[in-house]
């Protein structure tokens, strides 16, 4: 803790002096507030420049922008490894009769790592470099044989596209798969997925919540307990989007809820 605390005093001293990423044998991470957000019991900072938006200090993580269909990797000092056009998942009913889903927004990790995986769907179909990503269901990052059905899926990446999990070329798979190697076990690998960024909090702003399903909830508008938001068919207050942020103050010991973004 004392260690984290001092580097990140350095970070954020050295930044006002100097741009955001620096040179090959140096990064300085100007971030946007110096205390982190807590998800999947990993610390992560919001940072201030535009080609990051989160940071995860001395562990790698993967960003993908569902709004411009990219993939970000980003090494353990926040210097880009890879950017490449990856498609999404497209809700609905492909040519052939099978359900689509749209890809669960908000902070995923990696859980596995295989050559490839079979596609539940058809035992035929190939997912090759397998990254297994969690919360979601049998959902993760790859690409696919080139033959049959999947022939010419390269030519649509760029666009919402999948059945749910993140395509990707064959030649950025296969390179995202050898960088992230085994540092999935030995550390909680971030990826996070949005299609809205995370909105900077100004000063008392304590406490924001992600949406990552559809649906209609409840929440408390005044709690001692940290709110949480709560989907039902009952009596619901207002329905959510995936991507929907509900931020939250705390006042005099209450959480009170201030706006949603």
């Amino acid at each position: 803790m004392i260690l984290r605390n001092l580097l990140l005093s350095l970070f954020l001293a050295i930044s006002l002096h100097s741009p955001a990423f620096g040179s090959q044998d140096y990064v300085v991470i100007k971030l946007a507030r110096s205390e982190p957000i807590k998800r999947l019991g990993q610390d992560i900072y919001l940072v201030s420049e535009k080609n990051a938006l989160i940071f995860t200090p001395g562990k790698k993580h993967i960003e993908i922008d569902k709004s411009t269909q990219t993939l970000r990797a980003y090494d353990e000092k926040g210097q880009m490894f890879m950017e490449t056009l990856v498609s999404t998942g497209e809700p609905g009913i492909d040519e052939e009769g099978l359900e689509k889903t749209e890809t669960l927004p908000g902070f995923h990790k990696i859980v596995e790592l295989r050559p490839f995986r079979k596609w539940s769907k058809d035992k035929n179909v190939k997912m090759l470099n397998w990254i297994g990503i969690e919360p979601g269901v049998e959902k993760g990052i790859h690409s696919l044989e080139s033959v049959g059905r999947f022939a010419g899926y390269e030519k649509f990446l760029g666009r919402k596209k999948s059945h749910g999990c993140i395509r990707l070329s064959q030649k950025a798979s296969n390179a995202l798969y050898k960088w992230i190697d085994d540092d999935w076990k030995n550390y909680t690998f971030i990826v996070y997925i949005y299609e809205k960024p995370i909105p900077s909090k100004v000063k008392g702003e304590n406490l924001m919540l992600l949406v990552q399903k559809p649906g209609l909830y409840s929440y408390p508008l005044e709690s001692q307990d940290d709110p949480q938001l709560v989907r039902s068919d009952k009596s619901p207050n207002s329905w959510f989007s995936p991507g929907d942020f509900l931020i939250y103050k705390k006042v005099d010991g209450m959480w009170r809820f201030l706006k949603r973004n």
